[in-house]
């Protein structure tokens, strides 16, 4: 075994060579965090200045080795893309697989079509692998996202919970995209075919909720082609779009994703309309409380 150091090649004893490449490995792990640390940091200076405030809080500074994701359960009625009558909770949030997973059955022993999703990027913004494994560009739509959902808190805004994540989305994509081409930090290219994708998976998913909800009768067929649909899709998505999106579809699936995709692009239209980021944010902090009173309130922005 030897130690190659320029042009010499130094004979070494096993023990020697595993120390020596032990030192040089976390030598490298401690720049890749640094590097990594330094990379966020300069995100979230980014989105304070778009949003115009510097929120409160230590967003993305405290480490989560466990790995370990939240486990949201969402639930549906089976053959319509709508939440049960009389359910409260949008969602509801276990830190165990086993409650998620019993919690689960109990919902799906009543007749409903529960989906049980694994969430590693959240508000309380962990710093954990998943979330540094993924691309440069999907790390800053993330950000853009969850610090959007923390502004939402600071202001106490009282937004419909879809309205709140199809406009996290919404800065969380076109965020993405702006800190791309001012920034220079991230791939242009990269973060547009990011966007698009995102948006024909939306897109896909408005489609054939629209048709479930229209002909419960054929419920499971359109379900089998969405997925195939997705799936086709993901195909040129990156890891975390594949950790969002990849999943069996069932209607539990898609009522989690209609509170993301269903208001989304009367959000994006708007916000296009808008000269910057803080003036959208002006007009998202007088959303209404009552979902049909948001799209009305929205309509005048267009």
């Amino acid at each position: 075994m030897y130690f190659c150091h320029e042009k010499l090649l130094i004979p070494l004893k096993p023990v020697r060579f595993i120390l020596i490449l032990s030192l040089l490995m976390t030598g490298f792990i401690a720049r890749s965090q640094g590097s990594d640390s330094l990379f966020i940091s300069q995100v979230k200076d980014f989105v304070f200045k778009e949003m115009g405030v510097r929120l409160e809080g230590e967003f993305y500074t405290h480490r989560d080795t466990s790995d370990q994701p939240l486990y949201y359960i969402y639930v549906s009625l089976k053959d319509k893309v709508e939440k049960p009558f009389g359910m409260q909770e949008d969602y509801i949030t276990f830190h165990s697989k086993w409650d998620a997973n019993v919690r689960a059955a109990y919902y799906h022993n009543m007749g409903y079509e529960p989906f049980i999703y694994l969430a590693y990027c959240y508000s309380d913004t962990p710093l954990n692998k998943r979330l540094l494994s993924y691309r440069k560009e999907s790390v800053s739509m993330i950000a853009f996202h969850e610090l959007m959902h923390n502004y939402i808190m600071q202001f106490k805004l009282d937004i419909p919970y879809d309205f709140n994540e199809s406009t996290c989305d919404v800065i969380g994509n076109y965020g993405a995209l702006k800190y791309a081409k001012d920034a220079n930090k991230i791939k242009l290219k990269t973060a547009r075919k990011q966007l698009k994708l995102n948006e024909e998976i939306y897109a896909c998913m408005n489609d054939f909720i629209a048709k479930i909800n229209a002909n419960p009768a054929q419920c499971q067929q359109l379900l089998s082609k969405c997925q195939i649909k997705i799936r086709k899709l993901l195909k040129n998505g990156d890891s975390f779009q594949k950790d969002r999106f990849s999943y069996d579809v069932n209607t539990g699936y898609l009522l989690k994703n209609q509170y993301y995709c269903m208001n989304y692009f009367l959000l994006k239209k708007v916000f296009l309309k808008q000269k910057s980021m803080k003036d959208f944010l002006e007009i998202i902090k007088h959303l209404p409380a009552n979902e049909a009173d948001c799209q009305t309130y929205l309509a005048k922005y267009l």
